[in-house]
């Protein structure tokens, strides 16, 4: 008896940390499958709220049949272990079996169905035959587990049903953050997947093992259902009930949806953040929870403190709404205390938890409250085990409706203030509600007390709880500063997606969503922005690229800008433009026009809000150019732009010859996260080069079952598309040559040595890392590198035709070819050029010295030249006369024969580089480097390694250019790293060597 004893009261508590578990693994459920049915579905509004409605439907379902049957079975307990080892079986084949069901829907269902109706229903469909099963398994977990306890503590009903909620609560709070942090970012969506199928597995024996414990026992019995006894009063009473708790749930997602989107501007909307701030919102649920387990059972009357705890609930929500405009003075204060290192990063996660937590808590506190008080009351009237599952149905049907009305109702219409207002307005109606059920003249007096309160907390709130736009614009999580620098905010609603906001500073318009700005425009006439450079380059260089494009696709609309580029061009006829944001859309309008006015006047415009898998799935058109300008990868569900699978779905929609432009941000992102989508993009086109727009935006341009050429000049003789090119100073196609970085053939190997993994779907690296590098204010500088590198790799390794002769770039120009033309002219011409910024003083030097072949300082004179010579060498263009000229003027003939044996060598090599002749840079080169040693400048040596290599593997002689990485730290000081050249050689020859 004492053995059976321990037994029995150790069974609640092991039951408490099996559905702690349960809860942990529930939560990553429900964010993997989120994140798995977008991958299908697409990340639109209406699929979104489509995910949670099959999720929390099939809960609903489940823990309605498991509380209408539980009293039936004997043996609920091992019931419970049984769901939960399907459940875990399920996730174990979850992912292969999604993998191939998407991809042959994709491959051959959705191009066979002849509308875009029908392949919306399959996809729904679909989707919910994929989820619906284990979401009605997850459902029928709580009641039937709760149902264990109370067999096992039936004079403790309340208690018990509360320290359930607060334990699958705060495991799921936990849940949360592991998945998000921890999980994905280690073992991505199938790894993650599999953890909590393991998770499950190991609920379902710990529950096994603890019914086999108990069996000796005598079996608990079921709660009795008294509801037949009474059954009138049971049933209004329990109606009203189910009434309460259907209301509960709506408005606690009223609350999540609209704080959320709140405090996406003072947290960022990144995928981190998210997951904070949901992670907040279930703390707060699980510690009323606990909180009210030790009061529920000594509350005289539960219907009155329930009364009493909506009625809170409804005025706490509301006094978040004057906490909010406080939220941006502490994140200011939060970003400017933690430093922009890991550690930094880590400090500033946990405030933003707490910043969070401090919003929701007093408000997700009661919520807690609500869901255990009502079901101690309904079994406290008789109604049986079947109430557990019937109020929880009723509370998930509840959040159902509340998604659904908070997202495409009151989001657009009254924005997220609105969104709060109302789940504050029928939690406080019901609160009114449950006091009109109790008949008393005390209760009618706090009826009437309770009306007045809230006729004026409602009143103050929807005409005072308003905030300066400045602040909600801020961007104050990325500046760390509370209060926008612009003048005026022209434009601030909430979409169904995000909030989007228009901001004005002298003439400069910018448009952002969730306070990052997204696109600016100079609607005066001073200088563009760097934004518009970028805008109006990514519509102008597929046209610069493609012989005759008819037809265009544009994802995301921005300021409109790169449409309004390509319906510039009259040879294109049809311009479609995917955007998931239609506030964007609006925004743009009032904040660009006349600038983007083709996007909308024009008759070949079309533009489609909607999710661009999604939209080409069921357009299934195919297009000469495909523009992607997407936002930052830090945000929310972009990261999936960038993925394997989204590039080889795009290239399919491609014709022959058909080109993709991609947009990839080189700020506030690290060097892995750039390898990792080069990584992806690669595999899906068969060519692919790499402009840039401005030094931290890059354009990859990959192209379908061809080659690139280089950019024609076609588009420059029409008037309208002149005028917008001239604008960013392009005044040619050589001014857009003069930006390309690379292509397919050099760049594959030089991507290819980073550790990074491919950015997939399933692993979403550069999803896992971007909140991150957005913290850090990382960015890469790799690209810009490679673009003005002093040695001619790309022309003397990729071009097999002769190079086409360069013109004159516009004066504005400054990019490498830029500046080294602008530095020969200063050289030849003796000028002095203000904008050469750190060769003008090497410039000058070289030749004050040649006036006296540097008998004054024979050194410095020697290594100014050198330098000079290395940067425009490059850039001679094999021109004969140029070339002469340049070097007469900065080193003369006369004194070329006092020079020593080095500085003859170094004249040679950097005439052998200007004329591309690999031949003639051999013999300098090694010399050079032969008697290079570690107090040499090391700057020289590498670039005369460099040369070396070049000149090998011009001449296909890879192993003696991999030699000379070999023989380089012997020349050079201790510590020194190679250089980017050398880095970049080395690739290209390890490369050229394994697939030889």
């Amino acid at each position: 008896m004492g053995l059976n004893k321990m037994r029995r009261i150790s069974a609640p508590v092991v039951l408490l940390c099996i559905f702690t578990v349960s809860g942990f693994s529930g939560l990553i459920y429900e964010s993997i499958w989120s994140q798995y049915l977008k991958l299908f579905l697409g990340h639109a509004a209406y699929s979104q709220v489509l995910v949670l409605v099959i999720f929390m439907g099939g809960l609903a379902i489940g823990s309605l049949l498991a509380g209408h049957f539980s009293a039936r079975w004997k043996q609920v307990l091992l019931a419970y272990a049984l769901v939960e080892a399907v459940i875990g079986a399920i996730a174990l084949m979850f992912h292969g079996a999604f993998d191939r069901i998407t991809q042959a829907s994709f491959d051959h269902v959705i191009p066979a169905l002849g509308s875009a109706a029908a392949v919306q229903v399959y996809k729904w469909g679909l989707g919910a035959v994929m989820i619906l099963p284990q979401s009605i398994l997850l459902g029928m977990t709580f009641p039937l587990i709760t149902a264990a306890f109370l067999r096992f503590a039936p004079e403790k009903a309340g208690r018990s049903v509360a320290l359930l909620y607060f334990t699958n609560s705060i495991g799921g709070a936990i849940g949360v953050l592991a998945a998000g942090f921890t999980l994905i970012p280690n073992v991505g969506l199938p790894g993650t997947i599999l953890t909590a199928g393991l998770l499950n597995f190991a609920v379902a024996f710990a529950a096994w093992a603890l019914f086999k414990s108990v069996a000796q026992m005598r079996r608990p019995s079921a709660i009795p259902d008294s509801s037949r006894a009474r059954p009138a009063a049971a049933s209004i009473s329990y109606r009203l009930l189910l009434i309460a708790s259907f209301v509960t749930g709506l408005a606690s997602f009223c609350y999540e949806i609209g704080w959320i989107r709140m405090l996406s501007m003072v947290l960022g909307a990144s995928t981190h953040a998210f997951e904070l701030m949901l992670s907040s919102f279930i703390l707060g649920l699980a510690l009323g929870g606990w909180w009210i387990s030790r009061r529920i059972e000594r509350a005289p009357d539960p219907r009155t403190l329930l009364a009493n705890i909506q009625l809170a609930m409804g005025l706490l929500a509301l006094s978040t709404l004057f906490i909010y405009g406080s939220t941006f003075d502490w994140m200011e204060q939060v970003v400017n205390t933690f430093g922009r290192t890991d550690a930094g990063y880590v400090g500033f996660n946990w405030a933003s938890h707490v910043l969070a937590s401090a919003v929701m808590l007093p408000t997700t506190f009661c919520a807690g409250m609500t869901l255990p008080i009502i079901t101690f009351t309904a079994l406290r009237n008789g109604v049986g085990e079947r109430a557990v599952g019937g109020i929880y149905a009723a509370n998930t049907l509840g959040a159902i409706v509340g998604v659904a009305l908070a997202v495409h109702v009151l989001m657009p219409v009254f924005n997220a203030k609105g969104v709060i207002v109302a789940g504050a307005m029928f939690d406080f109606a019901l609160g009114l509600l449950l006091f009109a059920s109790l008949a008393s003249t005390a209760h009618s007096r706090r009826l009437v007390i309770w009306s007045l309160v809230g006729v004026a907390a409602f009143s103050v709130a929807i005409g005072a709880a308003d905030i300066d736009p400045l602040k909600i614009v801020s961007g104050v999580y990325r500046t760390g500063i509370n209060r926008s620098t612009h003048e005026e905010v022209l434009y601030l609603r909430d979409g169904k997606t995000a909030k989007v906001s228009l901001m004005r500073k002298n003439e400069i318009f910018a448009l952002a969503t969730n306070g990052k700005i997204d696109a600016s425009i100079n609607m005066g006439s001073g200088a563009p922005t760097g934004d518009e450079v970028t805008q109006i380059l990514l519509g102008a260089l597929p046209l610069t690229l493609h012989p005759s494009p008819k037809n265009a696709a544009v994802i995301g609309f921005g300021s409109g800008m790169s449409t309004h580029v390509l319906l510039a061009d009259p040879a294109v006829e049809r311009v479609d433009t995917i955007e998931i944001e239609a506030r964007m859309v609006e925004a743009a309008r009032r904040g660009f026009y006349p600038r983007n006015r083709l996007a909308y006047e024009d008759p070949r415009s079309h533009v489609y809000i909607e999710d661009a898998k999604t939209y080409f799935s069921v357009a299934n058109r195919k297009y000469d150019i495909i523009v992607s300008e997407p936002s930052n990868p830090w945000v929310s569900g972009v990261s999936s732009l960038f993925t394997a699978e989204f590039y080889r779905h795009v290239s399919r929609y491609l014709n022959d010859g058909g080109i993709l432009v991609q947009w990839i941000q080189l700020y506030e992102i690290d060097y892995a996260s750039v390898n990792s989508v080069m990584k992806a993009l690669s595999p899906a086109f068969d060519d692919y080069a790499v402009y840039i727009a401005h030094p931290f935006d890059l354009l990859v341009v990959g192209t379908k079952n061809g080659k690139l050429g280089t950019p024609n000049g076609r588009i420059f003789s029409q008037p309208e598309m002149q005028q917008l090119l001239t604008r960013i100073f392009v005044n040619g196609a050589d001014d857009v040559r003069a930006r390309r970085v690379g292509d397919k053939t050099l760049l594959d190997p030089f991507f290819a040595i980073s550790l990074a993994p491919v950015n997939s779907d399933y692993f979403p690296f550069m999803d896992s890392r971007a909140a991150r590098a957005r913290f850090l204010a990382l960015s890469v500088p790799e690209p810009m590198q490679i673009l003005v590198t002093e040695l001619p790799i790309n022309e003397m390794l990729t071009i097999a035709a002769p190079e086409p002769a360069w013109t004159p770039l516009t004066a504005q120009n400054s990019f490498g070819r830029g500046q080294a033309q602008r530095a020969i002219r200063a050289v030849i011409e003796g000028s002095d050029d203000a904008t050469l910024l750190e060769a003008r003083e090497p410039i000058a030097l070289a030749r004050l010295g040649a006036q006296d072949c540097g008998a004054q300082a024979p050194k410095l004179w020697q290594s100014s030249w050198i330098n000079v010579g290395r940067f425009v060498a490059r850039y001679l263009d094999r021109d004969v006369a140029q070339a002469s000229k340049f070097w007469d003027k900065i080193v003369p003939p006369r004194c070329r024969k006092l020079q020593g044996r080095e500085a003859q060598q170094w004249v040679h090599l950097l005439n052998a580089v200007g004329a591309r002749d690999a031949n003639a840079m051999a013999g300098p080169a090694r010399e050079l480097f032969g008697a290079a040693t570690p107090s040499s400048p090391a700057g020289d040596t590498l670039y005369v390694a460099a040369a070396l290599m070049l000149s090998h593997l011009a001449r296909h002689e890879l192993e003696q250019a991999i030699e000379v990485v070999a023989e380089l730290p012997k020349r050079l000081p201790a510590g020194s790293q190679p250089s980017l050249e050398i880095r970049w050689l080395q690739a290209i020859a390890l490369s050229k060597r394994q697939h030889n």
